[in-house]
């Protein structure tokens, strides 16, 4: 494993980093819809980018790391914007907003690979052809309907409860933004991986995101071992186990522990930040 890790060609290595840095940009964006759709009901004032590209980058990176994404990534944002004076009702948006972005374009992603190259997702034999379309279309249905039901309305009632939407807008940046964060982690990962024939950008990018989403549901730090195994056993077919090995171990040294490091320490300087600054406005009052 670690001989595949030290094979990885440079020039490999350099487009990976290449593509990390778009992933960095990303993740800094990845709260623009949400503020977006709290500053469009009116629930928050202006918010300089620096601090909203901060938060999104600190939550983004951390929460996948640290586990538990959903609370950690609303706690990671509670502890910025509420220290910029930002509103509950905003914050409330904008978490809320953030949050529903992966399942957007995850659901997008797929129904499009079901839908373009049924093949490339490893289903079941019964599922592959007209069945694997079928399924393509009716996960696609939701993230369109989802856009097309945010047109023109400012909340439905589900339940009894009253329900704010983004608008159409908003509702679209946020599969554009989720749709493109996904497909550039997953290029990190192709970029990585020794060829192998049959391999094919689709075929990753579906064991990718299944793999990101079992790790995610499993809670664990970094979704270790399940997100490996999911990806190990896909890669089974095509590479021998030791090559699969060393391209994830590469890919979540590039893809997890840098940006989570970079995050940590930009969390960690801004609360000294907040102290000092604090410490310095007692002193003066």
């Amino acid at each position: 494993m670690l001989a595949a890790f030290a094979a990885t060609p440079w020039p490999d290595i350099a487009r990976a980093l290449g593509l990390l840095g778009v992933s960095f940009c990303i993740m800094a964006a990845y709260d623009l819809p949400g503020v977006a759709f709290a500053r469009r009901a009116g629930a928050c004032g202006r918010l300089a980018l620096r601090h909203v590209g901060l938060a999104s980058f600190c939550a983004y990176a951390l929460s996948h790391m640290l586990g538990a994404t959903a609370l950690t990534a609303a706690a990671i944002r509670l502890r910025f914007y509420a220290h910029w004076e930002m509103p509950p009702a905003a914050l409330a948006r904008i978490v809320a907003v953030s949050a529903s972005n992966f399942s957007l374009g995850v659901l997008s992603l797929l129904g499009g690979l079901l839908l373009w190259d049924p093949h490339a997702v490893p289903l079941p034999g019964h599922l592959a052809g007209l069945l694997a379309r079928l399924l393509g279309l009716a996960l696609l249905a939701l993230p369109v309907a989802y856009v097309v039901g945010s047109r023109g309305r400012e909340a439905v009632t589900i339940f009894g409860k009253r329900i704010a939407l983004p608008g159409g807008r908003i509702a679209l940046a946020q599969i554009i933004l989720s749709c493109v964060d996904i497909a550039c982690a997953c290029a990190i990962l192709d970029m990585v991986l020794p060829a192998a024939p049959g391999l094919s950008y689709a075929r990753v990018l579906s064991l990718y995101v299944g793999a990101f989403v079992a790790g995610s549901a499993s809670g664990l730090p970094g979704g270790v071992g399940v997100f490996d195994s999911v990806l190990l056993l896909g890669f089974s077919a095509f590479l021998p186990a030791a090559d699969a090995l060393g391209a994830i171990l590469l890919f979540r040294v590039l893809y997890f522990l840098a940006p989570a490091s970079l995050a940590g320490l930009c969390y960690a300087l801004h609360e000294l930040w907040v102290y000092v600054a604090g410490r310095r406005a007692k002193h003066r009052s």
